[in-house]
């Protein structure tokens, strides 16, 4: 699934944005920025390019996306890497393990990488979800 908006803004908060040719993004794929265009974040992404999170599915022909914009006071539920509540998590910020999961190592990431905030668990340990925060370079001085 990726990642869900489950507070903040309403679910209608979209954009239209062009997109990398020739890429299949699913629903729910975080997005980062590239030149002028929005691709699938990846473990590289950072503070400074994180742009949105998909808000359709699109197959390799598509030009354009409804992306819904990742902005402060905003609340997702994410997919997990690793099981949650399995080491010190929460408060401590995580990397992207690709566009659709998190890599909760129970290691606090201080550099740009660090572009998840981990609120709390959701579910059993091996759910491997959980409610978190994007951060942007307009909320760390990073």
């Amino acid at each position: 699934m990726g990642f869900k908006l489950v507070g903040g803004f309403p679910d209608s908060f979209t954009v239209e944005a062009p997109v990398t040719a020739g890429v299949a993004i699913a629903e729910g794929d975080a997005l980062d920025i590239s030149g002028n265009v929005l691709q699938r974040a990846t473990a590289s992404s950072t503070i400074h390019t994180l742009f949105g999170v998909a808000a359709q599915t699109i197959t390799t022909a598509a030009t354009t996306i409804l992306v819904r914009p990742v902005c402060q006071g905003q609340v997702y539920q994410g997919d997990m890497k690793n099981n949650t509540h399995a080491t010190n998590q929460i408060f401590e910020s995580a990397i992207f393990e690709d566009h659709d999961s998190i890599d909760n190592t129970g290691t606090d990431v201080t550099g740009p990488t660090g572009i998840w905030l981990m609120l709390s668990p959701i579910g059993a340990v091996g759910d491997k979800k959980c409610l978190g925060e994007f951060t942007r370079l307009q909320s760390t001085s990073t």
